[in-house]
């Protein structure tokens, strides 16, 4: 059985998982073009980000006690929703993240380096290791988009509504349904012990230690890590951890399209991954659905109907001054009563009272 690497590592992919925290962790080297990192000291995890800054040519080491850290089951989301239709753009959604130790099955001969002179030599040989792998990933995306289709619910096909998405996971490898069935045979697993967590705790005195696990000061958990080389094992063994846990769907966003697991509610249907301005559907749907409850609410109706009315006669009145001064008093007036109503300081009833009485 593999051991976990004691320090840092410049070769492998190791993954592990906290259902509680809803948290999947994974260490891997990575190279760092275009990305930056926030390293949280306290807790021992680092998160990585899309971000430019000055090349330097490493390769830098995977660390297991250091591991970056995701929202559970995101490489799997990442994956289905990458866009590999060239380079720049496999890199920006999915690369730049998971890195290409996992793409080694698909490279006929070694090209990663651990270090580069240049960014140009760098890019070179990530654009060929993009290249070889190309028919491969799109072929293994198209197989995990399909076995996620079916297992929730995601195809329209409503007969299996009532099974659970593991019992329909499990069905549908077993059955070969679709093809991630070839995916579930090399993976390694390398079990956790409390005698593994010596180096984390290698500060604590035994009294002290043992005073802080009785009044749960710590909690020490066990975590089995999972390894392999291929990347297709690894998001076959992702897809199995998020149908061991009841109540989380994958969805697809009602106004992307893209795949997503709920962060809060089941049956959220707008995503949290942001556009280029930074903008989340979630944000954009709660507004559109915001701007669709006010145009239903009767005070507001009411303004609508009275501010045709009164700008039809205006706009047929164009030499009566008086008529317009009075209307825009009237549209300025009660556009500060709708501000206040939006604001929470006007009740709805108020506002539908004066807009019937100023009509």
């Amino acid at each position: 059985m593999r051991e976990l690497p004691v320090n840092q590592f410049f070769e492998g992919f190791y993954i592990w998982f906290d259902k509680d925290k809803k948290e999947e962790y994974y260490a891997t080297p990575l190279y760092m073009h275009n990305t930056n990192t926030k390293i949280d000291y306290d807790n021992k995890r680092v998160k990585i980000f899309l971000q430019k800054y000055e090349f330097d040519g490493l390769k830098y080491p995977g660390l297991i006690h250091y591991p970056y850290v995701e929202n559970f089951g995101m490489m799997l989301i990442m994956f289905i929703n990458a866009d590999f239709s060239s380079f720049d753009k496999a890199y920006k959604t999915f690369f730049y993240a998971y890195g290409f130790e996992l793409l080694k099955e698909y490279i006929p001969h070694k090209e990663l380096a651990t270090t580069y002179t240049s960014q140009k030599k760098m890019l070179d040989i990530m654009k060929r290791v993009y290249e070889s792998s190309l028919q491969e990933l799109i072929e293994l995306q198209q197989d995990f988009r399909n076995c996620v289709d079916q297992i929730y619910n995601l195809n329209g096909i409503e007969e299996l509504n009532d099974c659970s998405a593991k019992s329909k996971f499990i069905a549908n490898i077993i059955t070969h349904k679709s093809e991630v069935y070839r995916y579930s045979s090399k993976i390694e697993v390398v079990l956790d012990s409390y005698a593994q967590k010596d180096v984390e705790y290698n500060n604590e005195v035994y009294e002290r230690l043992a005073h802080k696990i009785q009044n749960e000061e710590v909690s020490i958990k066990k975590h089995h890590v999972y390894t392999s080389e291929k990347l297709s094992n690894i998001l076959y063994l992702i897809l199995e951890q998020i149908v061991e846990v009841p109540n989380l769907p994958i969805k697809q966003c009602q106004n992307c399209g893209k795949y997503f697991i709920p962060s809060s509610r089941q049956d959220e249907v707008y995503c949290e991954f942001p556009d280029e301005k930074g903008k989340t559907c979630k944000e954009k749907g709660a507004l559109e659905t915001y701007k669709r409850n006010l145009e239903s609410i009767p005070a507001l109706l009411e303004y609508r109907r009275s501010y045709q009315k009164k700008i039809m006669i205006v706009s047929r009145n164009k030499d009566n001054k008086q008529l317009k001064k009075d209307f825009d008093n009237w549209k300025k007036e009660a556009q500060a009563k709708i501000k206040l109503f939006k604001q929470g300081k006007l009740d709805e009833d108020t506002l539908y009272k004066w807009m019937i009485e100023n009509k």
